[in-house]
């Protein structure tokens, strides 16, 4: 084994190829709700493979030594892969650096109460990545490599964010949308560089608003439309099953000019 590479890097890197999948995908795959433990892994700063995280490893891939898991050391199989029929399937992407250009499906914004579940929320690691894209439009974007499982494409519809200025999300536009993980939302939701926010409410599908108070001690957050038709909202945390900062529109769509 090379003194330049960890265990715990050499061993995940091993997998990766063996299983010709990226970092994200299997932490789909061993039921993880963010990779940022396999990063921490493949970047050298966990420098081992935990007994837990082998244990979810065999649950997934029963095929790999336990005792190779955890040193590095020995046979990598103790028998002939086979994945399961129902595997999520790799959408290739292409490395770029630090970066990776991905394929990404864009989630219309809609009131559609239900839409997104099994992939924005109450995620299923069975759920095959193909047949997500292929029930959405797809685009190929360029995100941080350690980061690019956070990120989501959603189309804007209807003009509640239109006030016919520079600021207006038009009907038709994509933006591209980091996820704030759920345990991270009592720190504070407030962005100043990202007023902009895209939540995702089972019973009434995904809003975009600008995000104007969060009340952490009564768990609450206040919404604004630029357009002022609509009336702001203040919306319960407890009933939100996803929330995304927009942080950079990726196509405008030619729209007709507002009016009120």
């Amino acid at each position: 084994m090379s003194s330049d590479f960890t265990i715990g890097q050499v061993v995940l890197r091993k997998i990766l190829e063996q299983e010709d999948i990226t970092i994200n995908t299997l932490g789909i795959q061993l039921g993880m709700d963010r990779s940022q433990t396999l990063y921490d892994i493949d970047k050298g700063k966990t420098q081992t493979i935990s007994l837990k995280m082998a244990k979810k490893i065999l649950a997934a891939f029963p095929y790999y030594s336990r005792s190779w898991l955890l040193s590095g050391e020995g046979e990598m199989l103790i028998a002939s892969p086979q994945k399961p029929q129902n595997a999520p399937q790799e959408i290739k992407r292409q490395t770029l650096g630090s970066r990776i250009v991905q394929t990404l499906p864009v989630i219309p914004i809609e009131a559609k109460a239900g839409i997104g579940k099994g992939f924005l929320y109450d995620r299923d690691c069975l759920q095959d990545v193909v047949d997500v894209n292929s029930e959405y439009d797809t685009m190929e974007v360029v995100l941080e490599r350690e980061t690019s499982d956070r990120y989501k494409l959603f189309r804007v519809k209807g003009d509640s964010m239109t006030d016919g200025t520079f600021r207006s999300l038009c009907a038709g536009d994509i933006i591209l949308c980091r996820e704030v993980y759920t345990e991270d939302w009592s720190y504070g939701l407030i962005n100043t560089r990202s007023p902009y926010v895209v939540i995702v409410i089972e019973e009434e599908g995904v809003l975009i608003k600008q995000l104007t108070k969060h009340d952490k001690k009564n768990e609450t957050i206040s919404l604004h439309s630029l357009n002022s038709a609509y009336k702001d909202l203040t919306i319960d945390l407890k009933k939100v099953r996803a929330f995304y900062y927009v942080e950079r529109l990726i196509d405008r769509h030619i729209y007709e000019p507002y009016q009120n």
